[in-house]
């Protein structure tokens, strides 16, 4: 006599799907040309909106989180040309006199890009005793910008030195605390101090960071349904 054991596999429990589902029922949705095409458009308006934050020198801020968001939802291989003419104008308008907001992700940037800038831009961020102004705590997204620059330091750049320190001493504790606990920057945050953004690795950081970005108020729609249909399209 045999007897047939009932295997009972375990059930695990995923979250939702970022895409929702937008490519779902083929039948009802556009065929692979009517999508590439969307792909297009949305493209050509991001080229748009790069080429007018370029003419526009009070636009220079917004033009280089433009670049900063395309870069990190993964789709900046549609845009490189535009990407490289940019960072060129910036660095040869401001060179290490950039005298608008988002200092980090201007040195990120243009140190990504191979352009030289100097870490003494960072100075601005320190009070008359030489350290870094503890206001910069109030603002969780700049202190992590920060963070991320002081990953392109090189040898004997001690201000850069300075800022990882200070970065990452407050990111921890910011991320320890019960009013960011299991919310979506702390997450970001905890993701940013175990591995550096130049040090991930590009497609699962385009997922991770769509993901992210969809929830944040301020996203820009176009830019999020490019991204979705391009990680799908490669």
């Amino acid at each position: 006599m045999s007897f047939k054991q009932e295997v009972i596999r375990p059930v695990r429990n995923l979250p939702p799907s970022v895409w929702g589902d937008m490519f779902l029922n083929n039948d009802k949705k556009a065929d692979l040309g009517e999508v590439e095409q969307i792909a297009e458009d949305l493209k050509e308006q991001v080229r748009k909106d790069i080429i007018l934050a370029l003419g526009n020198r009070k636009e220079h801020t917004n033009l280089l989180k433009l670049i900063d968001t395309i870069q990190r939802l993964g789709i900046s291989y549609y845009f490189e040309e535009e990407i490289a003419n940019a960072l060129q104008h910036v660095y040869e308008a401001y060179g290490d006199d950039w005298n608008g907001d988002n200092i980090s992700i201007c040195f990120r940037l243009l140190r990504q890009h191979s352009f030289h800038v100097s870490c003494g831009i960072f100075n601005k961020y320190k009070d008359k005793h030489g350290a870094f102004n503890e206001s910069l705590t109030n603002d969780v997204e700049e202190m992590l910008e920060l963070y991320e620059a002081t990953s392109m330091r090189i040898q004997g750049e001690v201000v850069l030195d300075e800022a990882l320190d200070f970065t990452r001493t407050h990111l921890n504790d910011i991320a320890k605390d019960p009013l960011h606990n299991n919310s979506v920057m702390s997450t970001h945050i905890h993701e940013a101090l175990e591995t550096p953004l130049h040090k991930r690795i590009p497609r699962l950081e385009a997922l991770s960071y769509i993901r992210f970005y969809e929830k944040q108020a301020s996203h820009d729609e176009t830019l999020l349904k490019l991204a979705k249909l391009g990680f799908n399209l490669l």
